[in-house]
C-alpha cells in the first residue's frame, strides 16, 4: 500500500516536534537523525540511537523485512507504507507502527523513516475479526472459522467429524432456551476436553458441532468417535438444578488431496445423518412398545 504524505528532510525543524516517529538513515541502514517521539517510543536517548542500524528499531522476525524496505525507499519519492512491531525495552509492550518510508535526498543518500501508532486500531481490528469467526455462546469458532480452517486444512488427511445432538430439542421445549444455552455450553466445553491440543472443534448452529482432527498415527476416528459419544452421553446437571441427557449423533469423512473442503462437510454431515435415522428408529421402536 502506498500513501502520500509530507516530505521531512534533517534541516526542517518542524520534524523534530511531531508526534510522529521520526528517523533519518544513510545509505548503509544507519542512524543519522531521530526526534523525541522516536526516541521515547524506542527508550533511549538520542546520542546512544546514532549510529545504530536502522532495523534494530523493529522485532527480530521483522527484521529482513525492515531491511529491505529501508533498501528499497533509497530509490522512492513517493512513501510506501509498512507495518512492523515496534522493539522496545519493554517485553509487554507490544507497539505496531505504520512506517511511511521514502528517499529524503540522493547526495548524500539519506532515506526518511515516518511511523505512526496504529497499535490501538490494530487490536480493534483484531477484536472485530475474532468475533466474526467466533460463536457468541460458546466461545468456539463459528462457521466462518470452520469454513477457514477447512480451507487451509484441505487436503491434510484431516478428519472431519459432524456432530449433532439428540434429544436437545425436547430439553428445550420442557426448560425453556436458557437451559438449551446451558446444554450448548456444557456439550462445547466437553468436546474441548475430549479432543487433543491440535484439534479444531467448531459450532456451526443449533446444536450441531464439528470437529477437524489432523492424522494421527496413533489414534482413528473408531476412538475419537467412543471418546466423543462417552462425553456427551453423560449427564449434565443445569441451572434450576435440572439433570438433561442428550446423546450425539457423528459422521466422518477425510480431506483427502484434491477434495473440496466444503463437500466433505457435507459427507460428514450425511455420515452423521445416518446415525441419527438410526437413532430415531430405535427410539420410536421403544415408544411403540
Amino acid at each position: 500500500m502506498q500513501v502520500h504524505a509530507p516530505r521531512v528532510a534533517p534541516g526542517d525543524h518542524l520534524w523534530a516536534f511531531t508526534g510522529a516517529l521520526v528517523l533519518v538513515v544513510d545509505v548503509s541502514q544507519r542512524v543519522v537523525a531521530a526526534n523525541p517521539a522516536a526516541c521515547c517510543a524506542l527508550g533511549v536517548a538520542e546520542h546512544d540511537l546514532l549510529g545504530r542500524d536502522a532495523v534494530e528499531i523493529v522485532v527480530p522476525r521483522e527484521v529482513a523485512d525492515f531491511r529491505h524496505e529501508v533498501r528499497a525507499g533509497l530509490h522512492g519519492d513517493v512513501p510506501a507504507t509498512y507495518e512492523h512491531e515496534l522493539r522496545t525495552l519493554a517485553a509487554d509492550d507490544r507497539r505496531v507502527i505504520a512506517w511511511s518510508i521514502s528517499s529524503l535526498a540522493h547526495s548524500p543518500a539519506e532515506i526518511g523513516c515516518i511511523g505512526v501508532d496504529v497499535t490501538a486500531a490494530r487490536k480493534d481490528s483484531d477484536v472485530m475479526r475474532q468475533r466474526a469467526v467466533t460463536d457468541e455462546l460458546t466461545g468456539l469458532a463459528n462457521r466462518s472459522g470452520l469454513r477457514d480452517h477447512l480451507a487451509r486444512m484441505a487436503g491434510s488427511g484431516a478428519s472431519v467429524v459432524f456432530c449433532d445432538l439428540n434429544g436437545f430439542k425436547a430439553v428445550n421445549d420442557a426448560h425453556g432456551h436458557d437451559v438449551g444455552d446451558a446444554v450448548l455450553v456444557q456439550v462445547a466445553r466437553r468436546l474441548q476436553r475430549t479432543t487433543r491440543g491440535e484439534d479444531f472443534v467448531a459450532r456451526i448452529g443449533g446444536d450441531e458441532f464439528v470437529i477437524v482432527a489432523p492424522p494421527d498415527i496413533n489414534s482413528d476416528f473408531d476412538m475419537l468417535a467412543r471418546r466423543i459419544l462417552r462425553a456427551t452421553d453423560q449427564p449434565m446437571i443445569l441451572p434450576g438444578p435440572i439433570v438433561a441427557t442428550v446423546g450425539m449423533s457423528i459422521g466422518m469423512a477425510v480431506l483427502e488431496p484434491g477434495s473440496d473442503p466444503a463437500a466433505v462437510l457435507t459427507l460428514a454431515d450425511r455420515d452423521m445423518y445416518r446415525m441419527k435415522s438410526r437413532h430415531i428408529t430405535a427410539t420410536a421402536a421403544v415408544v411403540e412398545s
